[in-house]
């Protein structure tokens, strides 16, 4: 008789592994980190057998690419500054970063980490 292994959905502490990911990417953005970041939620996922998750401000989802994920905004703003800081998204030196982008026909559902801790979301034009 086999038994199934089972886990919690996915634990506090594994949740807590995702967020800190996420976390240190906005707040060192680099190339390194965001690597890490990705890779990190897809191997939580992989350990539950799940595809997403839910936190406050966003979901995570895998990728059908193995070992890769994805993150989405749960909150929408209409303007050009973060909701949390307000930086400017479009300036040089600003401290807000792209997570991921989804393609549509006429628009563009894009989703940005600022340095301060803020995930949100943004319709773009496509161009």
């Amino acid at each position: 008789m086999q038994f199934a292994n089972v886990l919690a959905f996915p634990s506090a502490e594994d949740q807590h592994v995702i967020q800190t990911a996420v976390e240190t990417f906005l707040y060192t953005q680099t190339g390194k980190t965001r690597e890490v970041m990705l890779k990190t939620i897809r191997a939580v996922l992989d350990r539950y057998g799940i595809t997403k998750f839910g936190f406050a401000d966003y979901m995570v989802y895998a990728t059908r690419e193995p070992r890769w994920s994805i993150i989405k905004a749960k909150h929408i703003i209409q303007g050009d500054n973060c909701p949390g800081c307000g930086d400017r998204i479009y300036n040089f030196k600003s401290a807000i970063r792209i997570l991921s982008i989804e393609e549509h026909l006429r628009r563009h559902y894009v989703s940005y980490g600022c340095r301060c801790g803020r995930v949100f979301g943004k319709w773009e034009p496509a161009i």
